[in-house]
């Protein structure tokens, strides 16, 4: 008799990198989690695999060269780009079992969520959520939700094609959530029609 396999193959990853938030910032960008590490060859901040096209957008949005000055530091460029658009950045998973080495979000699943709630308490300019994936459960969206139920706080997910808004109360302020597509290669919105929404959600009330 063959032995066959039974138990599935997960590594249980923490976050390499907290939330990176502006003084200023009025927004906050929630992604899923860091691709695998095999990815991060370019920098250590968020976004590193170079086949993502989330800096390419980020810094269209901000009508900047995405390769920056010369010999400048990578990190140090984005956080500057970050704060120029007055956006913080984080992923709504600190700690998740990830499943045979991939970085696909339906290979990920959340053991511990990052403290979104806290990170508004300690920013209380920040009035927009940014939400960069909305696919069925394994997403940004969904996590959100999760993470609001686990604290009490519901919104509704909302239907219909992207952008999609959505909100919630935390501590007398309103909480808008502003839907976009990811900007993962495989996402089926591509193109000038993703970079508009961007554009849209990021500069929307910029100064």
């Amino acid at each position: 008799m063959m032995a066959y396999l039974t138990k599935s193959k997960f590594d249980i990853e923490t976050h390499p990198w907290k939330p990176f938030i502006p003084k200023k910032a009025d927004k906050l960008l929630l992604g899923t989690f860091p691709t695998h590490s095999r990815n991060r060859k370019t920098y250590e901040f968020f976004y590193p695999n170079p086949n993502n096209d989330f800096w390419k957008i980020i810094f269209e949005t901000a009508g900047l060269n995405p390769e920056g000055p010369q010999k400048m530091d990578p990190v140090k460029l984005r956080k500057q780009v970050l704060t120029q658009l007055g956006i913080g950045i984080a992923d709504i998973c600190h700690i998740i079992y990830r499943q045979r080495s991939s970085s696909n979000d339906n290979a990920i699943f959340p053991i511990e969520f990052t403290d979104i709630f806290l990170l508004l308490e300690k920013h209380p300019n920040i009035t927009t959520l940014l939400v960069t994936s909305s696919s069925k459960n394994n997403s940004t969206l969904a996590w959100l939700h999760q993470y609001c139920c686990l604290n009490g706080s519901l919104f509704k997910i909302p239907d219909g094609k992207l952008p999609k808004t959505a909100s919630f109360s935390f501590k007398r302020r309103t909480i808008a959530i502003e839907i976009i597509p990811s900007p993962s290669r495989l996402s089926r919105i591509k193109g000038d029609a993703r970079l508009e929404m961007y554009k849209n959600a990021l500069l929307k009330n910029h100064g």
